[in-house]
């Protein structure tokens, strides 16, 4: 019986060795699935577009971080309805491609508006049939890339397009039309009809200098930054671009001389991202937007000033508008010439506007404020406050 005894006790150990070896690989391979399952959510963590699982009764499976942050989500999402953590909503979803994926079992893509803290934003969503080792479908899995900024600057690009279109048309329309004119004036100049000939001159050159300052306008909404530049050396030389061929373009020599223009520059240094050729054009169209100003609400008894200084990381730009005082409407629609023209119809430049932009793109913020015989163009730019808009 002994030998039994002894071949059971074998039989024992060898099976309690082998449950021992099976539990270590169980443990070892439960360990290799947590670390992946660690390793895939870091993954999906660190990706900067949406990532929804979802399994076939539309519940929430995976969200990445990029969802649950711009969604706004609390930890407790999972094997929630998707239309629940989504949209906070007890209806599901009409007409969203996660159920026709699952039916057909083939991906899809398409475009949704979304509105986010009261912003609208675009995506581009693509939903792909979710299997288990090419079986049945289990649910779907949906990616969401923010197309926000692509569109706006595609939009811009169209835009652009159709504004040197019709620059381009009024501006041959407009050169025949003021030559005759001119002609026909010189014609007349004893008779009655001289002065209105010379209201129609001047109503001509109003026009092509606006279709020419809205041209710029989108120009510059589309254009970026993306060189290291010392704005301050660049305003250091505004002095002497007044008579450059830029300012030429821009039309600023009809301007010069039209109120008292002074500089008070500060020599320093503010190196940040920047254009160039962009910060110059926003320079002379400040100094184009003040003159206007003073043309157009002082009847020649204002002067312009302007002066710059870097204090602390920071630089200041202002241009100081002394015996003029802006009317309130045009204070406030200043930044949207197409808003102010109904309010305030002599006034109707795209200067400022275009400074705006420029100020924007370099990081800074533009105020136009309006104090006791003054008006104030105030530009700020910080370092920590770069814009990363192109």
């Amino acid at each position: 019986m002994k030998p039994k005894t002894s071949q059971h006790s074998d039989s024992q150990g060898i099976a309690a060795r082998h449950l021992a070896r099976l539990r270590l690989r169980a443990r070892e391979k439960s360990k290799r699935l947590k670390d992946m399952g660690e390793i895939l959510a870091a993954a999906f963590d660190a990706l900067q577009e949406g990532i929804l699982i979802i399994d076939g009764e539309m519940n929430v499976m995976v969200l990445n971080r990029y969802m649950r942050d711009l969604f706004k989500i609390r930890e407790d999402y999972q094997g929630r309805k998707c239309y629940q953590v989504i949209q906070d909503s007890v209806i599901p979803c009409r007409g969203t491609s996660c159920r026709r994926v699952m039916l057909k079992g083939e991906g899809e893509e398409e475009e949704l508006v979304l509105i986010i803290d009261g912003e609208k934003r675009t995506f581009e969503v693509r939903t792909y049939p979710w299997r288990v080792r090419e079986g049945a479908v289990r649910g779907v899995i949906r990616t969401f890339t923010d197309v926000t900024h692509k569109r706006a600057i595609e939009e811009l690009q169209i835009l652009a397009g159709i504004s040197k279109y019709m620059a381009h048309t009024v501006r041959n329309a407009i050169v025949p039309i003021g030559g005759y004119i001119k002609i026909i004036s010189k014609e007349c100049s004893s008779g009655k009809t001289a002065s209105y000939f010379r209201i129609v001159e001047e109503a001509l050159g109003d026009l092509e200098e606006a279709v020419d300052e809205y041209t710029d306008f989108i120009r510059v909404k589309g254009e970026s930054v993306c060189e290291s530049l010392d704005l301050m050396e660049v305003i250091l030389e505004l002095p002497g671009l007044l008579e450059g061929d830029e300012a030429k373009r821009i039309g600023l020599p009809k301007y010069l001389g039209s109120a008292p223009l002074s500089f008070n520059l500060h020599p320093g240094s503010f190196v940040t991202l920047g254009s160039r050729e962009l910060f110059t054009r926003g320079l002379l169209y400040m100094v184009k937007g003040g003159l206007q100003v003073c043309r157009e609400f002082c009847q020649g008894e204002g002067s312009l000033e302007i002066e710059a200084t870097v204090e602390n990381n920071t630089l200041i730009l202002v241009g100081r508008l002394s015996g003029v005082e802006i009317p309130e409407s045009l204070l406030i629609t200043m930044f949207q010439p197409w808003s102010h023209a109904r309010v305030e119809p002599a006034f109707h430049h795209w200067s400022v506007a275009i400074l705006n932009e420029v100020v924007k793109k370099h990081g800074g913020r533009l105020v136009v404020r309006r104090e006791e015989g003054l008006t104030l163009f105030h530009a700020g730019f910080s370092k920590e406050g770069v814009s990363q808009y192109p």
